[in-house]
């Protein structure tokens, strides 16, 4: 069943990741964020979603990963909305993960996944009119390319895909200094929008501006931590094996990162040297 965090808005939570689809049942449009993941979870949420009819149907997608794009397939007549980045990345390697998944757990899919073509993009900004409400929706580059922040400006929500969760530390799949600017951006919206809720894309929602402030300096910490000491530790000569050994010691919120966590780790750390490299 969902979670209901406002008028018309609500959360369903997948058992796999603790992956957050949500929905929006306005009289002006049925939004859905990110449907997802195993069929059946996705066929709840269609039927509670066709229980309002709606002229105007869409998806938006906060971002190109696998499992916040699978189950777009099971909303016929929606408009597909995501930031333009999408059309530029590796489609092939998110249907090879879902694909991957899907045997693992023998998943049957009716409809075999394809990746998703937008109707609509956006570069910067963009905005989805509602009665009563507004989404404002906001490029949000550092996990991936493509991230957006999506707000509903009335109700002083901020679902905010992969960022500022409770069960992660930042992953960085395209470039830190972006995802660090993008924490910076997401202060700014917390406080224009006077945001009182976020959804991160997975776990537990963020409520009250001390939780959301806490989330954001966590991640904030964890990137300066891991850039400072990278850029010193290569300063001092060591080789790449040498510094992943004592970078992969950088603790999150005052606890050592550990067990599958730590592959994680490791792939920042890897990406963050390369970066440096580059300079």
């Amino acid at each position: 069943m969902p979670y209901q965090i406002a008028q018309d808005t609500y959360i369903f939570q997948s058992c796999i990741w603790q992956t957050n689809s949500c929905v929006i049942l306005n009289e002006a449009a049925n939004i859905i964020i990110d449907p997802c993941y195993f069929p059946v979870e996705i066929q709840v949420i269609e039927d509670f979603v066709s229980r309002r009819k709606s002229f105007n149907k869409y998806i938006i997608f906060t971002h190109s990963d696998f499992d916040h794009i699978v189950g777009y397939q099971y909303f016929k007549g929606a408009k597909l909305l995501g930031h333009g980045e999408m059309a530029r990345c590796d489609r092939e390697a998110q249907v090879l993960q879902a694909r991957e998944i899907d045997q693992t757990y023998y998943i049957n899919r009716k409809t075999p996944f394809l990746f998703p073509e937008l109707d609509l993009t956006f570069a910067s900004d963009f905005r989805v009119p509602l009665k009563g409400d507004e989404l404002a929706l906001f490029h949000a580059p550092g996990h991936t390319a493509d991230s957006i922040f999506i707000v509903s400006t009335a109700k002083r929500v901020l679902f905010a895909g992969d960022y500022l969760s409770d069960l992660e530390f930042p992953f960085i799949y395209f470039d830190s200094g972006a995802y660090s600017r993008t924490l910076e951006l997401a202060e700014k919206i917390v406080r224009d929008f006077q945001i009182e809720i976020v959804v991160p894309g997975h776990g537990e929602l963020a409520k009250g501006r001390e939780e959301i402030f806490e989330r954001i300096n966590n991640d904030k910490e964890y990137l300066a931590n891991l850039l400072e000491n990278a850029q010193d530790l290569c300063f001092q000569g060591l080789q790449e094996k040498e510094i992943t050994e004592v970078l992969k010691g950088i603790k999150y919120r005052n606890e050592p990162i550990e067990g599958s966590m730590l592959k994680m780790h490791e792939e920042n750390i890897r990406l963050i040297l390369k970066e440096i490299q580059s300079f």
